[in-house]
């Protein structure tokens, strides 16, 4: 009877709500209002801070505004606490903001104090990020700031530098090279599935030691996890059959022909029947 006495009362309180309101306990809007309210009451609150920046980025909406309030009220000798370290890491974009030039300044610190992986990473990946900015545009800028990371002492100065170098590899069609430099690469940037995904089509070009192939097919496996990027998928099916795992290239040919049909792209309907045509 208490059910049913609760259940009529909510649907009486919906109705009344008007024509177009949705009754919802909470919507993502409330939920974005509500930390935004306590964000601004108290800026300083790690908790809140990481609660609004996750919700900012389920949302697909921008963070830079809040991570740079939250950090005017820390001191920079606190950067190194756990959880100015995860909203670093996770949030913080820009090259520039004086929280990455502190982690490169002080590398030995947040090395001591967290996952050398963790840490590298972050810095591999926001420097990869800048540079890709210029490789293609600007060369001059590309090797200055090269060169300015080499000069800071970065460590993994030569990580950054091979993410590019390995673009002239596959040009110079130099296998051996490639595929040392590829085993680095996917070692210090395991989520790049952009990455993974070129070093892969460079790999069909260049390289035909199937030992080697196999290395890189494990890897293209992770470009395909979702399958919805048709290269990705045509890449490993073409990789996997190489390396002789036919069921595997056959089960991937036929998700690249219906993402193929579905994109109405008539190259890539071309491409994804011609391996059609060598597998089956």
């Amino acid at each position: 009877m208490m059910f049913k006495f609760i259940l009529t009362v909510s649907v009486f309180l919906c109705s009344i709500a008007g024509m177009n309101a949705r009754c919802e306990p909470v919507t993502n809007t409330n939920k974005l209002n509500d930390l935004l309210k306590k964000f601004e009451a108290n800026p300083a609150d790690a908790s809140t801070t990481i609660q609004l920046l996750k919700e900012l980025k389920l949302q697909g909406k921008p963070n830079a505004v809040y991570v740079q309030r939250y950090f005017q009220t820390q001191q920079e000798s606190d950067y190194v606490k756990t959880y100015n370290w995860s909203i670093i890491r996770d949030y913080v974009e820009d090259v520039d903001a004086p929280q990455i030039k502190y982690v490169l300044d002080n590398q030995a610190k947040f090395i001591q104090n967290f996952s050398r992986d963790d840490v590298f990473q972050k810095l591999d990946n926001i420097f990869v990020s800048h540079l890709e900015k210029y490789y293609e545009k600007d060369q001059m800028q590309y090797g200055q700031y090269l060169e300015y990371l080499k000069s800071s002492g970065y460590e993994h100065y030569d990580v950054v530098s091979d993410y590019f170098y390995i673009k002239q590899l596959r040009a110079e069609r130099k296998s051996e090279d490639y595929f040392y430099k590829a085993r680095k690469l996917f070692r210090y940037f395991p989520e790049n599935r952009q990455m993974i995904k070129e070093i892969t089509d460079g790999a069909l070009e260049i390289m035909s030691d199937v030992s080697r192939l196999k290395v890189i097919q494990l890897w293209a496996g992770k470009t395909v996890e979702v399958p919805k990027d048709f290269e990705a998928v045509y890449n490993y099916a073409l990789i996997s059959d190489k390396c002789g795992f036919k069921d595997i290239a056959k089960k991937y040919a036929r998700v690249a022909n219906n993402l193929a049909i579905q994109s109405k792209d008539k190259t890539w309907q071309e491409k994804a029947q011609g391996l059609l045509k060598i597998l089956f």
